[in-house]
């Protein structure tokens, strides 16, 4: 048995594997993706309207408990977008970047549970739905969910796949678990507003950092 055949055959397959996937580079266009990442990140009329627009529809579905409705404001909602931008800044150390994203983000965050909160407020007390308490106890599998989401996000962006985020921001879920802290807010439940801003957040630094891997990679 010839002692080099395995090293050979390393050898080869790590070669195809490299220039398949710098074939796969070259339709990555780096301007286009960093203009489109900025332009997602940024705080403008739009993102405030959509975010406030997006947390009313998941609360009114959340207090009514409807499924379809709660899966409506996943479709509107405009988190994902400085979320990942805050990644992307972080693979690239752009500080200015990324404080233009988390700016948007902090904005984002204190509108939707003002916004979330309001409503409650003005709404006729309803006790916790099976969709609330849903949304306040989050797992190992919420944390899964939100990295693979993560790297789906970064991926779409980079190959300019943009029809793959709408689905990565149902997966995520990001906008239903802030206005469900924000009820917890209105309706003075601790445990509710702590489970729920948990969950945020969790899906929030695990969608970052899994954007950051996949624009570096």
């Amino acid at each position: 048995m010839n002692p080099t055949l395995p090293q050979t055959l390393s050898q080869r397959l790590q070669a195809r594997l490299q220039t398949f996937w710098r074939a796969h580079l070259i339709g990555v266009n780096r301007d286009e993706a960093r203009a489109y990442v900025l332009s997602i990140g940024s705080l403008t009329p739009a993102f405030v309207f959509l975010v406030v627009i997006s947390c009313a529809i998941a609360t009114l579905g959340l207090l009514l408990n409807s499924v379809a409705v709660i899966i409506g404001a996943m479709l509107v909602a405009p988190l994902m977008g400085p979320i990942i931008s805050l990644g992307f800044a972080v693979a690239s150390t752009d500080i200015k970047h990324g404080i233009q994203a988390a700016k948007a983000l902090l904005i984002g965050i204190l509108m939707a549970l003002g916004t979330s909160y309001a409503i409650v407020k003005l709404s006729p007390f309803i006790a916790p739905t099976t969709e609330i308490l849903a949304r306040t106890q989050p797992n190992l599998f919420d944390l899964l969910v939100a990295v693979l989401s993560g790297l789906a996000g970064g991926y779409a962006i980079v190959r300019r796949e943009i029809g793959t985020v709408a689905g990565v921001a149902i997966a995520t879920a990001l906008m239903p678990p802030l206005a469900t802290a924000g009820y917890g807010l209105a309706t003075g439940n601790q445990a509710i507003f702590d489970g729920a801003i948990l969950l945020f957040l969790t899906n929030m630094i695990a969608i970052s950092f899994s954007a950051a891997g996949m624009a570096i990679w």
